[in-house]
């Protein structure tokens, strides 16, 4: 079975990558320019298994105005938003 591709949605600092952070314990955030500034840029990416076995994939988008294009990238694909 696929995994539930789960997208992220928010403006900048809502908390989206802590978030993600949290459920998963990955860090979305992988580039050098988004750890200095504290913002996402690009799509980031994580994944985890379900106490019932179910895996989910998590689509980290940036909430910046300026980064519109780099989300809707993201958005194709998704099943659910957060």
């Amino acid at each position: 079975m696929r995994p539930v591709v789960i997208g992220t949605a928010g403006h900048i600092d809502h908390g989206k990558t802590a978030l993600v952070r949290r459920l998963t314990g990955i860090d979305t955030d992988r580039l050098k320019e988004e750890k200095e500034r504290g913002i996402s840029i690009d799509l980031g990416f994580a994944h985890r298994t379900l106490p019932s076995g179910r895996r989910i994939a998590i689509v980290d988008v940036p909430g910046h105005e300026r980064f519109v294009k780099n989300m809707l990238a993201g958005a194709t694909g998704i099943d659910l938003v957060l």
